[in-house]
């Protein structure tokens, strides 16, 4: 089954949407835009809460065709937006076990395939019938693996384990799938943790102008979060 991309919003090539949970009685509020061109994807990701982390905002860039993807991350309190190294692409966003691999639209480059003898359980994902592929970590995580649950109808991923060492550190998936291609929610855990945490698309995709995403993070909210009800009122 050939590889499709992730999040991705039916005919529209530019678009936002907003997502919430919450952190014991903290809220956490998202805005999440994503730009395809070809082979090519951008994605962004905007923090409104919790109030602390409010203008913190993550860009992922990646190129398909060219076997890249660079992961950006900004915080209120730096001078500028630096870039996320390797072997912490493999984790994940503040105050959550939503890793960065979860939101990018592809495979991350640094993945390999793993011997085709090597099992991949995925009994654990709640898809039953799933395809389940596991992949390799670089060099610089050593004795990591992914493995990703694919759905047989859409071609999509919808759950995710990261292993160390045959050890599950963290799983992602999706609790309850939505048109357009976008999960209306999904949970993340760390199985020695507990309960997942969920996360709740707020409505439908917005389609957003393509030049937005060539500006500043904070001028993507400006230009779009007043079109999402459910994110106002803008900080």
């Amino acid at each position: 089954m050939p590889e499709r991309p992730f999040l991705t919003a039916g005919p529209l090539t530019a678009f936002a949407f907003g997502v919430e949970s919450a952190l014991g009685r903290r809220p956490l509020r998202y805005l999440v835009a994503r730009r395809f061109t070809g082979d090519t994807a951008l994605t962004c990701l905007y923090v409104l809460e919790p109030e602390q982390l409010a203008g913190t905002y993550l860009t992922i860039s990646e190129d398909r065709a060219g076997g890249d993807c660079q992961v950006w991350t900004y915080v209120p309190t730096m001078r500028r937006a630096v870039r996320i190294v390797e072997r912490h692409v493999f984790g994940c966003l503040p105050l959550t076990q939503v890793g960065y691999l979860d939101l990018m639209a592809w495979r991350h480059p640094a993945l390999g395939d793993v011997p085709e003898d090597r099992e991949a359980d995925v009994s654990w994902s709640g898809w039953p019938g799933a395809e389940a592929r596991c992949y390799l970590g670089p060099a610089s995580m050593p004795g990591l693996t992914v493995t990703e649950a694919v759905d047989p109808v859409s071609g999509t991923v919808v759950a995710r384990s990261v292993d160390r060492r045959g050890v599950p550190e963290r799983r992602w998936q999706v609790l309850e799938p939505g048109p357009p291609e976008l999960p209306a929610r999904i949970g993340v855990r760390r199985p020695d943790a507990g309960a997942a945490t969920e996360f709740r698309r707020l409505g439908d995709p917005v389609e957003i102008p393509e030049g937005v995403f060539d500006e500043e993070p904070r001028a993507l909210w400006d230009a779009v979060g007043g079109r999402i009800p459910a994110l106002a009122p803008a900080r």
